[in-house]
């Protein structure tokens, strides 16, 4: 009996030792980032990816979309926050560059998704990538999109025009933590070199009368990310110039802002 009742008060002792819910393991949760209350509200929105009519290249209709308000951090992830995941074995390490507080760029979709798993863990809340209809409203009037192509266009002289839309976006200094100040909804750099992940996939479809859509399938392979302009990047880029780009030249960088659930 002494035996048995040593052992069981060893047991106890060690049990937050092994790391069997003890305070020692889990702590105190970390307070969660700084986030903006995106009201409900209504977006002109078009799906991106590849649409045809009658066999031709057409740009689909824009359509009014309500969205339901939702949550959204003020800044976008940065390096220190970032470098807290990887620290943890949670996050990949990518390159890092500038200050503590710029924002993390090379980042795929995976890191980004991987980090607000991590997030999740660490301040018992859960964090995901905004999907494209909530990024374009949270955007508000900093949103870009590429210039739809015109009924009749010239499919040539448009990637031509969207090819110099992008190199004039280029060479415009680093990815700064907020270098293009504040929207109309409080958050920082909606609009800077750092596109952002989102949840949003390609799509792949066929228009009808008025350019509505008729017929659509996701591809999730490639994702939409929103900056100065709307682009689909493959899922596994870290660096948007080796490729996966909608339009003209792709993004400078990638990073990440996330939505509380």
């Amino acid at each position: 009996m002494k035996l048995l009742a040593s052992l069981l008060v060893l047991g106890i002792v060690c049990l937050p030792w092994l790391g069997f819910g003890g305070a020692e393991r889990t702590g105190a949760r970390a307070p969660g980032p700084r986030t903006v209350a995106i009201p409900e509200g209504q977006i002109a929105w078009r799906p991106l990816g590849n649409f045809s009519r009658g066999g031709k290249r057409a740009t689909p209709a824009a359509a009014a979309v309500t969205v339901a308000g939702f949550e959204i951090m003020q800044h976008q992830v940065s390096r220190a926050d970032y470098a807290a995941c990887v620290a943890d074995g949670a996050c990949a390490a990518v390159p890092a560059m500038g200050a503590d507080d710029a924002p993390q760029t090379h980042l795929n979709w995976y890191d980004a998704t991987a980090y607000a798993a991590w997030l999740g863990d660490e301040t018992g809340t859960g964090w995901r990538l905004p999907t494209d209809v909530e990024w374009q409203r949270a955007a508000a009037e900093v949103f870009g999109e590429t210039s739809p192509q015109g009924a009749g266009g010239d499919p040539g002289a448009w990637m031509l025009e969207q090819y110099e839309a992008g190199v004039l976006l280029r060479g415009q200094g680093g990815p700064e933590r907020g270098a293009r100040g504040v929207n109309s909804f409080g958050l920082h750099g909606m609009s800077d070199l750092v596109w952002e992940w989102t949840a949003g996939c390609m799509q792949t479809g066929k228009l009808g009368a008025g350019d509505v859509v008729r017929q659509a399938e996701p591809y999730c392979g490639a994702r939409i990310v929103g900056g100065q302009h709307q682009a689909i990047i493959i899922d596994f880029v870290r660096d948007a110039s080796v490729g996966g780009c909608a339009v003209g030249l792709p993004p400078d960088y990638l990073g990440l802002r996330l939505v509380r659930d």
